[in-house]
């Protein structure tokens, strides 16, 4: 199982529009909320459109509405604490008893079933990003995300790359932490962080060499072996624009 659902993340200042009602119908009919998740129904329904729209939009500027489908038609689960998403998650993978694997857990997508914790968990667990407006859509929209880089691969989890490349995509799609452009010495850096911020520079990482290689090329190319030595010829190359 890739780790693709761990969620540290990740909203630095980046409003949201609303819910798109086009695209509500069979998103919402099955939420199941914890007891003590202090959030209602309607607030999860309007939240998880929200997020659905914002990956929808992604997908049909780069050419992507295909692969676009209703990735967590199985539901939308949301607890109350980190524990208690983290015990869901290895429920549905038949695991028990692993460690935590981030403090940062905030959000998960699994088995078609969109998990997160409360907003109010949200906030306790990233207080420096969950005052931003739509924070917490946009960690849902990260967690659907991946489900959609993994659609465009025809499924193929292996091939989404480096860990830097797989979470600043999802990061991206999301619209979270944008900041100032960074060099190619910064951006090449980025790719080796670790730890606490790390997100934040694989977002820049990526928008680098976006801004140099065509996002469609660098997805399909990612799962190479050899793809830094491929991105990095392909940046020498005068065929970037």
């Amino acid at each position: 199982m890739r780790v693709t659902f761990i969620a540290v993340l990740l909203t630095a200042g980046c409003a949201t529009s609303g819910p798109d009602p086009t695209h509500a119908a069979g998103l919402t009919d099955h939420i199941r909320l914890e007891a003590g998740a202090a959030v209602t129904e309607a607030r999860v329904a309007d939240s998880a459109v929200t997020a659905y729209a914002i990956v929808k939009r992604f997908a049909a500027k780069h050419g992507w509405s295909d692969h676009v489908s209703v990735f967590f038609d199985q539901g939308v689960e949301i607890f109350a604490t980190q524990a208690a998403l983290w015990s869901r998650v290895q429920a549905l993978h038949g695991l028990s008893g692993q460690p935590l694997p981030t403090k940062g857990l905030a959000a998960a997508l699994e088995k078609h079933i969109l998990l997160a914790v409360s907003p109010t968990e949200y906030r306790r667990v990233h207080p420096e990003y969950s005052a931003a407006e739509g924070a917490w859509e946009r960690v849902l929209a990260h967690e659907i995300a991946h489900r959609l880089h993994v659609a465009i691969l025809a499924g193929d989890e292996d091939a989404m790359g480096p860990v830097w490349f797989y979470e600043g995509f999802a990061v991206v799609v999301s619209g979270d932490l944008k900041s100032a452009p960074v060099d190619a010495a910064t951006a090449w850096e980025n790719t080796k962080a670790k730890g606490a911020g790390s997100y934040h520079k694989y977002a820049a990482a990526l928008r680098f060499f976006s801004s140099r290689v065509p996002l469609r090329e660098l997805v399909a190319n990612a799962g190479r072996k050899d793809f830094h030595a491929w991105l990095r010829a392909r940046l020498d190359s005068p065929q970037v624009p």
